[in-house]
């Protein structure tokens, strides 16, 4: 019996009554390992994943949804960078910061009554939530030093993509290609390519499991293109503003916890090399109608009523082979970077995580992205982490 169908199990015999008799306790307890293999079965009956579907806007946009839900946006620029905005996880909780990119939005002028009701629900997400860090971008790929060119925080490093995105939808998954080139400001050129492979789908499990599956393969336009050793990059996501574990100073009822597969918590986690990390807390819950209204009238900003989301990273091959060090912020930041060494690894001086690349070089990164209703145990996240691999090839 798989993880999931074992917890199914035990949350079902929880609920017998305390005064049944030990034999016909007994009794369910054969019983149900005896269906065992049945109840997987009828899992997957219940828990069909929903088919991923699109709709490409004419400014470049790509709305994915899974059934009749919204589940997340392809911007393929903004403010130099392109970015996945906005994300909606289980029970269409706004499952990523919706600051700055919400400050562009005008949700009454949206034609379309879906992404209306998401915008304000986006907007309600991050009342009484922190502004900093502006070039932390709901999720992203960039990286802070490039031959001395700032793609990370937000300067005139830029990356922007070229010709229109290739978008196929098969077997239940939408898939976005793109390809990109970076322009270094301090150059006055572009100076590397990058082809990007996002897929979004949703996992056939008991529970509602939302993914994105992110690649990139970076490649140099000339030679001695350096990324360079910082802390500032690269794989990013910036969780809502409620889940953060430094909220809690905020609300009562904000503050999340950040745990990876070594059993590191919180801060700890900042630094490490792991498989997976995840981020749980307190969001939003999505309103509707009335409930909406209410929500957004009521005196105290931070006053909506709230559920429990999870993000989880996973890390996939690369072209380094190593895992990546988790730049993962209790504020919020939660960010894998294959370079950082020098700030990961002060115990180590002089230790150099750089990596140079000639014309024509190449860099293969990939990661998965679970967004759960943050009950995923540390042993589901290994078992999740183990097939994602399984499956996935450099």
């Amino acid at each position: 019996m798989s993880l999931f169908g074992s917890r199914l199990v035990h949350r079902r015999l929880y609920k017998i009554r305390s005064d049944t008799s030990v034999l016909s306790m007994l009794c369910i307890i054969m019983l149900a390992f005896l269906l065992g293999g049945c109840l997987g079965s009828a899992q997957a009956k219940d828990t069909d994943p929903h088919n991923a579907t699109y709709v490409a806007l004419d400014d470049g946009r790509i709305r994915v949804y899974l059934g009749d839900e919204f589940f997340a946006e392809y911007r393929p620029d903004f403010k130099g960078s392109p970015i996945i905005w906005p994300i909606c996880g289980p029970h269409q909780a706004l499952a990523t910061r919706a600051w700055p990119m919400i400050d562009v939005v005008e949700p009454d002028k949206e034609d379309d009554a879906t992404m209306r009701e998401v915008y304000r629900n986006a907007a309600l997400a991050e009342r009484g939530g922190v502004k900093d860090h502006p070039h932390h971008r709901s999720l992203w790929f960039n990286h802070g030093d490039v031959n001395g060119g700032d793609f990370w925080g937000g300067t005139p490093s830029t990356i922007r993509q070229i010709n229109g995105a290739n978008v196929e939808a098969h077997n239940g998954v939408v898939t976005i290609t793109t390809e990109n080139l970076w322009y270094n400001d301090k150059q006055g050129r572009d100076i590397c390519r990058d082809v990007r492979v996002v897929s979004f789908g949703e996992l056939k499990t008991p529970q509602e499991i939302r993914y994105i599956d992110f690649s990139i393969t970076i490649t140099a336009l000339e030679d001695n293109v350096v990324f360079g050793d910082t802390k500032e990059g690269s794989f990013g996501i910036r969780v809502p503003s409620p889940m953060n574990v430094t909220s809690k100073k905020l609300s009562p009822d904000w503050g999340g916890a950040i745990l990876n597969d070594n059993g590191d918590k919180d801060a700890d986690t900042w630094s490490k090399q792991s498989r997976w990390v995840n981020y749980t807390g307190p969001v939003a819950s999505y309103l509707t109608g009335q409930q909406l209204q209410d929500a957004l009238d009521a005196k105290d900003e931070r006053s909506f009523p709230l559920t429990t989301l999870g993000i989880a990273v996973l890390d996939g091959p690369n072209s380094l082979g190593a895992h990546p060090w988790r730049h993962v912020r209790d504020y919020g930041l939660f960010a894998s970077n294959p370079f950082g060494r020098h700030d990961f690894e002060p115990q180590n001086p002089g230790v150099n995580g750089a990596q140079k690349l000639n014309k024509g070089d190449s860099l293969t990164f990939k990661f998965r992205t679970l967004w759960h209703d943050g009950t995923l145990l540390p042993s589901e996240l290994d078992q999740l982490y183990e097939e994602y691999r399984r499956n996935c090839s450099l």
